[in-house]
This record gives C-alpha cells, sequence and structure tokens, in this order.
C-alpha cells in the first residue's frame, strides 16, 4: 500500500499537480457542512453534474435540423443502449433540480442566510436559480416534438409582448417570423454551450462567496467559532455517495417510468394546446387573469417584480436579527406571497389537468 501511494505522489509531482492536491487537502469547511440542513446544496451540485453528463451524451447523436431533430433524439433513446435510460434521467433531473433549488432557496431565507455579511452569497443564489428556466426554454425546442414546438410557439409570443425589448429579442432567438432552423440551431447553441459556461462560472462565483462570507452560522446570531472538517476525502466521499445514490434513484425512475417524447412537431397542427409543466402552472394562471391591454402585468410586471424583491431582500432587510420568530413582518409577507402563488399553481393544475375538456 506503501508502495502504491509512493509512486501515486511521484506520478502526481511529475504532472506537476502535488502542489494542488496539497492545497485541496488543506482546505477545511465547518462542520455544519455536514448537517442534513445542508443536503440540498450538495444535491443540487450532484444535479447539475448529472445534467451536464447526459447532456453531453445526447449530444453526441443529436442533430439540429427540423428534418433531424425529433428522429435522432428517437434514435439515441431506442437504439442506443441505456439511451432512454440517459433521457430520462436528464428530464427528472431537471425537475428535481428546480426543486431542491426551491427548497435550498427557502431554507436560506428561513434562517436569515441573506442577512450580513452574505448578501452576495444570497444574490448569486438567486441568479443561479433563474439559471434553469432559461435551460428548460432552449431545452424544450431541440426534441422537436409537437410540446417542445407549440410551447415555443407560446413563449415566444409571450417574449414579444415585452414592452421596448420584445422584438428584439423574438429576432435575435428565432431569427424570422417562424420557428425554424435558425431558431433551432440558437436554442442548441445556447443550450449546450452560452448557459452551461454561464452556469458554471455562476456557481464558482457563489462558491468563492461562500469561501469568504462563510455558511450562516447558529440562528443565535452568534458566530461562534464551529470544528473544521476536510474537504478532502471527507466531504468529497460523502459528495461520491450520493453521487451514486442519486444516479441510481433517477436511473430506476427512467427505467420505470420513461420520459415522454410525443409526436413529431407539426408546425400545421395549430389546434395542438401544450399544457404547462408544473413550474409554470402559476404564470399560466396570471396569463388566465390578466388578458388584453394588461396581459404584460401577468407576462412581465408581476415576475419581474417577484424577482427584484428576491434579489433586494438582503438590502431592504438589514436588521441582524436571523430568527423567524423575531422576523414578524418578513415572514408574514413572504407567507402571503408564497400562499398566493402556490394558490395560482393550484387553480392552474385544476384548469389542465382536472377539468374536463
Amino acid at each position: 500500500m506503501n508502495g502504491t501511494g509512493s509512486r501515486f505522489e511521484k506520478l502526481l509531482e511529475h504532472l506537476a499537480l502535488d502542489g494542488i492536491i496539497s492545497r485541496l487537502r488543506g482546505l477545511e469547511v465547518p462542520s455544519d457542512a455536514l448537517t442534513w440542513t445542508r443536503f440540498f446544496g450538495s444535491l443540487m451540485l450532484v444535479l447539475v453534474v448529472l445534467l451536464f453528463l447526459t447532456g453531453a451524451f445526447m449530444a453526441f447523436y443529436y442533430s439540429p435540423a427540423p428534418g433531424a431533430a425529433y428522429d435522432s433524439v428517437d434514435y439515441a433513446s431506442f437504439s442506443i443502449p441505456f439511451g432512454e435510460m440517459v433521457r430520462g434521467v436528464h428530464h427528472y433531473g431537471w425537475n428535481l433540480l428546480l426543486m431542491a433549488m426551491g427548497l435550498h432557496l427557502g431554507r436560506a431565507f428561513l434562517v436569515g442566510g441573506y442577512k450580513a455579511p452574505r448578501q452576495l452569497v444570497w444574490v448569486s443564489g438567486v441568479v443561479i436559480l433563474l439559471m434553469v428556466p432559461a435551460f428548460i426554454f432552449t431545452g424544450d425546442l431541440l426534441p422537436w416534438n409537437q410540446h417542445g414546438y407549440w410551447s415555443t410557439q407560446v413563449r415566444n409570443s409571450i417574449m414579444a409582448s415585452i414592452p421596448l425589448v420584445g422584438d428584439f429579442l423574438i429576432q435575435m432567438l428565432q431569427g424570422g417570423p417562424r420557428i425554424g432552423i435558425v431558431a433551432l440551431t440558437r436554442y442548441y447553441v445556447l443550450h449546450t454551450i452560452f448557459l452551461p459556461g454561464l452556469l458554471l462560472f455562476l456557481i464558482a462565483a457563489h462558491f468563492h462567496f461562500l469561501k469568504h462570507r462563510g455558511l450562516s452560522g447558529p440562528l443565535s446570531g452568534e458566530e461562534a467559532a464551529q470544528r473544521k472538517v476536510p474537504l478532502f476525502p471527507t466531504i468529497l466521499n460523502r459528495w461520491l455517495v450520493l453521487f451514486l445514490v442519486v444516479a441510481v434513484v433517477l436511473g430506476l425512475v427512467a427505467w420505470h417510468w420513461p420520459a415522454p417524447l410525443g409526436k413529431p412537431a407539426d408546425p400545421t397542427d395549430s389546434s395542438y394546446v401544450p399544457k404547462p409543466e408544473w413550474w409554470a402552472l402559476l404564470f399560466d394562471q396570471l396569463l388566465a387573469i390578466f388578458t388584453g391591454p394588461l396581459a404584460v402585468v401577468g407576462t412581465v410586471i408581476i415576475p419581474a417584480g417577484l424577482v427584484g424583491l428576491l434579489m433586494a431582500l438582503p438590502f431592504v432587510d438589514r436588521s441582524p436579527e436571523r430568527h423567524p420568530a423575531r422576523r414578524k413582518k418578513v415572514m408574514l409577507a413572504a407567507a402571503v406571497i408564497a400562499a398566493t402563488l402556490l394558490g395560482l399553481s393550484v387553480m392552474g393544475y385544476i384548469k389542465h389537468h382536472l377539468t374536463p375538456r
């Protein structure tokens, strides 16, 4: 064993990696990082890696052209060993990622994790959360099926209603009056190159702020010194175990309940009405409430207001108090907003899934 370790050390030295490994071994994090309350942060990182790996696998077989996109997805799913399972892990992975991000952000809000000096930790986390819908918007069109095509049509019509910049955004993304090969190519490039690169940068920035501002301490408000544990191998080993467990569970889910593909896109079939995903039900309900000239309220003003409120929260609530029981006004306002959004989602679910058509 000692001989093996010595040879490994010499290999690292030859590769000029011994200094990097030494620094990694010297990194320590508070022991609080091992508690279950930090679970969703580790889960999010696991899911991001899984999504990158499964997306890279599917990109090997994908052809970003309307006449070939659907067939390439169908081939990768049903003719390549484990292809359907890989696509299923990708499909269920982003759904779980969106849930994990929401719960992670909710936990940070409850414990006042956005308060000084961690304002930028919170802001960077909110920006990362906003990246997931961007991946969904660009990824839905890629299979070139009915759901993806017509969902993109609906989103593009909403985007076109944005004052001042709507037409520019449509021209930039769609490249013409209709969704065709230009739009599919641009969505593919955004989904596989630009958005992943931006996400990696944002995650690195988030960890940078975490390193320098630290994890939120006990709710007592006293940032007491905590016992330190090594990042490598203690934290890394636990993360690898979580990675294996999540990969197996999502693989089994994808095997039992394959991700839907549906029929190829038919641009002439305007009778097809796509159902909104679970996370978009509340926005669909806002569109049903605000119609005509008021549509911009549901498509732009309210969503932008919610995002702005999340971003501004650390700078509006500047009280040092972090315990939920002593932040009654903030907690009441959050409860009202959450109940309203949940109510809109329930109304949207009843409308699209329980009401007979």
